[in-house]
């Protein structure tokens, strides 16, 4: 192998292993960052459409639509987008750790990522709105069967006084009636009751949800002050480095006008000794 092979590298075949390759670096990064984005405006946008589903199945709530499948419905909806917002916080957070050393792209970056952040607390907002609507429905629902309920439970026990003062009397031809009247009210009490239980339950899940989503909100409140605080000092170097870029510019246009004349001035003293020869 001669000395021009080891000089110019032939000789280190291994070289090209050891360097790493910046450019494929930063590739990668920006890929990854880019499929990031994407994915939180995905979720974004399927939490706001969840959200007008739910809005449309909280309407049905203590109408006549309010069954036992439009609660299963509106439950289901509440937990998938619980889980997309969960999700999606996680995901923001993963963004905001993405720097460039370009002090331009990481500018870039900061104002998308403050854009998202904006955009989830939106959504957020408006899912904890429809959240305290649900809650305030069941509440009205529960307080209304609780009513019920005592109204039935009192109907029940008169009737159950004049059952037994009839079957003192010997009238036995309104026992089988009574008793018939008797067991349909324990029926629909405990019908009452089950449902009492059930949205109780979906108020408990709906105020652990709210009390999520307030540190959620908590959280991305200090993300976006984050992010704020960073493009006035993106802001900064951006007009440092246009200084600086406007220094060079006046320098090279002194540095050229000083050319000028220089030549001009040799121009003239070697026109002026033509002149003197003649």
């Amino acid at each position: 192998m001669s000395f021009n092979d080891l000089e110019q590298g032939l000789g280190s075949p291994n070289t090209s292993r050891i360097t790493p390759n910046t450019t494929n670096l930063a590739s990668d990064d920006d890929r990854e960052y880019k499929a990031l984005t994407q994915r939180i405006a995905q979720q974004i946008f399927h939490i706001n459409g969840n959200i007008h589903s739910i809005e449309r199945l909280v309407d049905f709530l203590g109408g006549p639509r309010d069954t036992g499948e439009t609660r299963g419905n509106l439950h289901d909806a509440t937990n998938a987008t619980r889980d997309l917002i969960k999700d999606s916080t996680h995901d923001l957070k993963s963004l905001s750790s993405y720097q460039s050393l370009d002090p331009k792209k990481n500018r870039q970056r900061k104002l998308e990522q403050q854009k998202l952040s904006k955009d989830f607390q939106s959504v957020l907002s408006s899912f904890q709105k429809v959240q305290k609507i649900s809650a305030s429905k069941q509440r009205e629902y529960v307080d209304k069967a609780k009513a019920t309920t005592v109204m039935l439970q009192s109907q029940s026990v008169a009737d159950e006084e004049v059952l037994e003062g009839e079957q003192q009397s010997q009238a036995s031809l309104m026992d089988s009636q009574r008793q018939m009247q008797l067991e349909a009210l324990d029926n629909e009490i405990e019908y009452n009751e089950l449902l009492i239980t059930e949205r109780e339950g979906e108020i408990q899940n709906i105020e652990q949800g709210i009390t999520e989503l307030n540190e959620i909100f908590r959280d991305m409140g200090m993300l976006v002050n984050e992010q704020e605080s960073g493009i006035p000092q993106n802001t900064r170097q951006a007009a440092d480095e246009l200084v600086i870029a406007n220094r060079h510019h006046k320098s090279a246009r002194r540095n050229m006008c000083c050319f000028l004349l220089i030549i001009t001035i040799v121009g003239c003293i070697l026109a002026l000794i033509i002149v003197i020869a003649k």
